[in-house]
């Protein structure tokens, strides 16, 4: 089509598999580099975007929220979210600037179950030295916010601005 758009493509799925560690390992940092941002969308299909911490264990890509939080009504009305995680430190990719970023697209559970979500606050602190973070008090009720991904597009990883795109998510 073109040398701009040879560019451009992404690559094909075998060698895309070179990428799948550097990337889940760029979507798995804790509150370093990486800035990580949920899209959920409104009743009236409207698409809201925040950002949020997040912590993955596999490729799910877990989120603490608070009950009353209007990203929880909207996942309940549309439970398809959309993560992006952005490099804010890196070295730009492309003459404009663009450094490494992650979009997946996924399906969202909300888990209101307080022995979850004490195991996941468990999980945490075993895995980066911080559990529970969030408020301690009675208005303050936690929700864990799962999410497994569907699709996942990745740029700045392999050559040029080629991105590298995911549609199945086995153990790493």
């Amino acid at each position: 089509m073109g040398e701009v758009w040879d560019r451009e493509k992404r690559i094909d799925a075998e060698a895309g598999e070179k990428y799948r560690r550097a990337i889940h390992g760029f979507i798995s940092q804790y509150h370093r580099d990486t800035l990580s941002f949920l899209m959920t969308t409104r009743k009236n299909g409207l698409p809201m975007m925040r950002p949020v911490s997040t912590f993955v264990e596999g490729w799910t890509i877990q989120t603490i929220s608070q009950h009353h939080q209007v990203k929880l009504t909207h996942v309940r009305n549309h439970p398809i979210v959309g993560y992006l995680f952005t490099d804010a430190e890196g070295e730009p990719y492309n003459d404009l600037g663009y450094t490494k970023n992650v979009w997946i697209a996924g399906r969202c559970e909300i888990v209101e179950e307080p022995d979850e979500i004490q195991a996941f606050f468990q999980r945490r602190l075993a895995a980066t030295g911080i559990g529970d973070a969030h408020p301690h008090d009675q208005s303050y009720r936690r929700v864990l916010m799962k999410t497994t991904p569907e699709y996942l597009r990745a740029e700045g990883f392999a050559e040029q601005q080629r991105p590298v795109i995911y549609k199945t998510f086995p153990p790493i």
